[in-house]
């Protein structure tokens, strides 16, 4: 049985499938490649289900130094807010294709939100998901 992950390389995995989410969430191409290669997918829902699994709204202060900068926290929590609104304001149930969001106004703030929020994390990029970073 492998040991557990320290907390900072967890965090630093969690980092990396942020980033990994981010990209898809910001572009309309990634969306529609990774509903076509993985044709089981509603994209629509993982979009708003992926989130979800990935970061945990009621304790944002997991999300510290030095794996996640405050700048990098602070654009987590800003695309939060607007990933509820969007979650909130999206048709239920979903469409089974993104084609059916794509270019609507809702689907653009939620992209546009996410391609901010992928402009702050990728100024550090990715990190080691076996080994701690030496910060």
């Amino acid at each position: 049985m492998e040991p557990l992950p320290s907390p900072q390389l967890l965090r630093q995995r969690i980092r990396n499938n942020i980033i990994a989410y981010l990209e898809v969430a910001a572009s309309a191409q990634e969306q529609q490649e990774y509903e076509r290669n993985v044709p089981i997918a509603q994209v629509p829902n993982e979009m708003i289900n992926q989130w979800q699994d990935s970061v945990d709204p009621d304790d944002f202060t997991w999300y510290s130094e030095p794996v996640f900068t405050r700048e990098e926290n602070q654009a987590m929590r800003n695309f939060h807010a607007t990933w509820s609104e969007v979650a909130d304001a999206t048709p239920n149930p979903m469409p089974y294709s993104v084609e059916l969001l794509i270019g609507t106004p809702i689907w653009n703030r939620f992209m546009s939100a996410a391609s901010i929020a992928l402009d702050v994390f990728l100024k550090r990029g990715r990190f080691d998901d076996e080994v701690e970073e030496q910060f």
